[in-house]
């Protein structure tokens, strides 16, 4: 599976394919006696460095990554997201990472694109979403994060009522149904991205949160 990507891609003999596998298990954590192996006989862990050897085997320039450490235990995946990092340092390859796991996303990103219902919330620099956040939904998901030091001053924001359904969303704002700050504004209006201190926010009062 590892020399695939070779073998479709490239015209190297067999030999140089090989050499270039055990090169790329190396680089991932695999010991070369690993490469005649099945899948059943890796671990979680070990299945998902293999993952990542084999789509980093031809190098590319931007790697998407949907949910890579969501099946691994605590200690996997913080051993995963290093690799992740290492391979990025290595071969200067783009990171396209998917995840539902707020403190995951704030160990690898550069920047942060907040979406809800498929439409987008909040982009920009990691530190600023992560410190000041200016929409609603994504003040309410970073309220809802465990952290090591919580400001006991800092007041939870609850998220109230049913997530609508993806494929028939309400008109306007597709968050103004949950939001505590919802106009009727919000329920006609659909919000634009735009630039709004030093990120991109789709929320007609994202100002007002700058103030406060």
């Amino acid at each position: 599976q590892l020399g695939e990507p070779l073998l479709i891609n490239t015209k190297l003999s067999a030999a140089e394919r090989r050499e270039k596998v055990q090169a790329m298990m190396a680089q991932v954590g695999l010991r070369p006696e690993h490469y005649q192996r099945y899948p059943h006989m890796f671990s979680g862990g070990q299945r998902q460095r293999i993952a990542l050897a084999r789509a980093m085997m031809l190098q590319p320039k931007v790697l998407v990554a949907d949910e890579p450490t969501s099946a691994l235990d605590v200690s996997i995946q913080a051993q995963v997201l290093n690799l992740f990092m290492d391979l990025q340092q290595e071969f200067n390859t783009a990171y396209v990472f998917i995840s539902h796991n707020l403190s995951v996303v704030r160990h690898v990103a550069d920047t942060v694109l907040v979406m809800y219902l498929g439409r987008p919330a909040e982009m920009g620099p990691k530190e600023e979403i992560y410190n000041r956040p200016l929409h609603p939904y994504t003040q309410a998901l970073l309220s809802a994060t465990p952290t090591i030091h919580p400001d006991p001053l800092k007041p939870k924001i609850k998220i109230v009522g049913e997530l609508p359904n993806p494929l028939n969303p309400p008109s306007g704002c597709a968050f103004h149904k949950r939001c505590p700050y919802a106009t009727e504004r919000c329920a006609t209006d659909v919000p634009e991205l735009r630039l709004v201190d030093n990120r991109q926010v789709a929320c007609h009062y994202a100002e007002q949160f700058v103030a406060a």
